[in-house]
């Protein structure tokens, strides 16, 4: 993200407008603006922070950029240091933030609050004494997508807040009151891009291909869609489709199998022929390849009418629609599509034979445990019936469905699950 995006998405903004209930007047973005540092990996705000008979000065924040940890790793350790008069004895809390969560604040009628965001870390901290100060936070979880991270700090002297009187800073606090001031923006952080990482589990028996999600396989913890192009939490596209949409993988000696469940309260797939463009209006896409090169990749996608479209492409977007792959795919819809609204969802089951995968990709066959190879999962969908949005299990960061180069990363696990596993 550019820096002069961070720029504009801190500052202070007389009122923004979305389309739901929130009266305009109670959303804002509330900041500074922010200096480039002349070490270029890290962006602080010029001058001292100033708050009452008191300052914070000298800060910084690293290493950078930041690296979102892995699934069962903790990453590396962000270490946050600056100095300080007259705040001896102060505590409170410092958070890493992802940007669009720690601009936006909002205030539903007189009610006091900010949106939450799962991504969001906060420690406890004191201030023992004044002078140097050195702090640790996580790394950026594994859901982390954002290119950017704002290092927050929140402070009281006994039970009054301590306000920022020059310099950066914000007035949601993380338990949701609000205070001018209080929160103190101590810096933003480039993050280095990371694909989702997700996994497979290894099924004994086969699976049941009828869109019926009953085996173990699917009780697992799934993969939850985002925002397809900044991997950014859905959340207004969900409360229109009527939840998140989950994703599960699993795979046996023949098969890499793929499951979806995804709400949907207006059924829609006006396609009836094979390799119609389900994707230009609702469709569940797998994007299928050994690598990130954008070379010899394969393209699924079916609709809640069980019609599907398939593609191979020897190159990047030179493909070929007339191929027909001998995957299969099962639907069960929780509604009708012949009517409009009235609906819950459809889940959806696909099966990917090894032995194609591996003729028309470069994936090697015969698949073994902890192999990797590179998918993605897009939805498709038109709440309305005309605009259209999209999510994806890992962002493109670019405006293209066809960009590997940040598509999710695959492993097959050597153990079947347990039910509510988490993977």
């Amino acid at each position: 993200m550019p820096r002069c995006l961070i720029v504009a998405a801190l500052v202070l903004l007389p009122a923004c407008v979305r389309r739901d209930a929130t009266p305009p007047d109670r959303i804002a973005q509330v900041a500074a603006p922010l200096a480039a540092d002349e070490d270029p990996t890290f962006e602080r705000f010029s001058g001292t922070i100033e708050l009452p008979l008191s300052s914070m000065d000298a800060r910084k924040i690293g290493p950078t950029p930041l690296i979102p940890a892995r699934p069962g790793a903790d990453g590396q350790t962000v270490i946050v240091e600056f100095e300080t008069t007259g705040l001896r004895s102060a505590t409170g809390k410092l958070g890493l933030l992802p940007p669009r969560g720690a601009a936006r604040q909002e205030v539903a009628y007189d009610m006091p609050g900010q949106p939450d965001d799962p991504r969001s870390v906060w420690v406890d901290v004191t201030i023992e004494a004044d002078g140097a100060q050195r702090f640790e936070l996580p790394a950026p979880g594994p859901t982390w997508h954002a290119e950017w991270a704002v290092v927050a700090l929140e402070l009281r002297l006994g039970r009054t807040p301590m306000p920022a009187l020059v310099g950066p800073r914000s007035e949601m606090l993380s338990d949701q009151t609000r205070t001018p001031g209080a929160r103190v923006i101590l810096g933003v952080v480039p993050v280095e891009p990371r694909p989702a990482r997700v996994q497979a589990v290894r099924v004994a028996g086969s699976i049941s291909l009828d869109g019926v999600l009953d085996e173990p396989a699917w009780q697992t913890a799934p993969a939850i869609l985002l925002a397809s192009r900044d991997g950014e939490p859905a959340t207004e596209i969900n409360e229109q489709l009527g939840g998140p949409t989950s994703v599960w993988f699993a795979w046996d000696r023949e098969y890499l199998y793929v499951a979806g469940s995804l709400p949907d309260p207006d059924l829609y797939a006006p396609h009836r022929e094979r390799d119609e463009p389900l994707y230009r209006d609702e469709a569940f896409e797998v994007f299928i390849a050994g690598d990130s090169s954008g070379a010899r990749y394969l393209e699924h996608q079916v609709s809640a009418r069980n019609v599907v479209f398939d593609a191979r492409f020897p190159k990047y977007r030179e493909g070929n629609e007339g191929w027909d792959g001998s995957w299969r795919s099962a639907v069960s819809l929780d509604g009708e599509l012949e009517r409009r609204g009235g609906d819950r969802g459809w889940t959806v089951e696909l099966a990917f034979a090894w032995s194609e995968l591996c003729e028309r990709t470069k994936i090697r066959c015969p698949p073994k445990p902890g192999q990797q190879l590179r998918v993605n999962v897009f939805r498709l969908d038109k709440p309305d019936r005309n605009q259209q949005v999209g999510l994806a299990l890992s962002p493109t960061l670019e405006p293209d469905f066809h960009a590997w180069r940040n598509a999710a990363e695959l492993t097959l696990l050597d153990h079947e699950p347990e039910p509510g596993e988490h993977e």
